[in-house]
């Protein structure tokens, strides 16, 4: 009986521990990949403040937001930025299927009857935002590249599209992430 709950309870981290490696690291290796990463602390080594990445804002930003952190990252930094959403579209399969495997396996173990399907909605959804979120930027990019050309070029209703995107793929993330541990938690009760 010992076996089997130590079996289940390894069973179970590595359930919650392989999609969180995966975000976690991916995330590590698009900024070390990208540059973003190496560019960002070069900036804030010199005394530049760089402010929060626009992927990672719950609460979404607008055009104004969006000049203001480009702006900050500088020449080299919007290159290394622009490499980075281009390495960030192939990352939601990578997350994505880790954590519909990990869901769907936390799902089965508890004997749960709700539907897989609607973990693999949530799931999708958070992968389409992902996507929307870094073609839009990836856009917006290039129209900000060329303002130095005379003022900006950002267009703000595709900036909101992106912002939404944004929000969207952060806070069902964090549901989706808050299901699989209680499932998790669930099986290492009931295990």
């Amino acid at each position: 009986a010992a076996c089997l709950m130590i079996s289940m309870i390894l069973k179970a981290i590595t359930a919650l521990g392989l999609p969180v490696a995966v975000l976690l690291s991916g995330g590590w290796i698009l900024s070390r990949v990208s540059g973003l990463g190496s560019v960002v602390n070069q900036l804030t080594q010199a005394g530049h403040t760089v402010p929060t990445a626009l992927n990672r804002r719950w609460f979404g930003y607008g055009t104004r937001e969006v000049q203001v952190y480009w702006h900050a990252l500088q020449e080299s930094g919007r290159r290394a930025e622009k490499t980075s959403l281009q390495l960030d579209l192939a990352f939601p399969f990578l997350y994505g299927g880790t954590l519909a495997a990990s869901l769907l396996w936390a799902q089965a173990t508890v004997n749960e009857s709700f539907q897989p399907m609607w973990m693999v909605a949530a799931i999708a959804i958070v992968m389409i935002a992902d996507w929307t979120e870094n073609l839009i930027q990836l856009g917006q990019l290039a129209h900000y590249q060329d303002a130095s050309l005379g003022g900006s070029r950002l267009q703000s209703a595709w900036i909101r599209v992106a912002s939404c995107a944004t929000v969207i793929k952060l806070w069902l993330s964090c549901g989706v992430y808050a299901s699989l541990v209680g499932l998790v938690f669930k099986i290492v009760l009931t295990g």
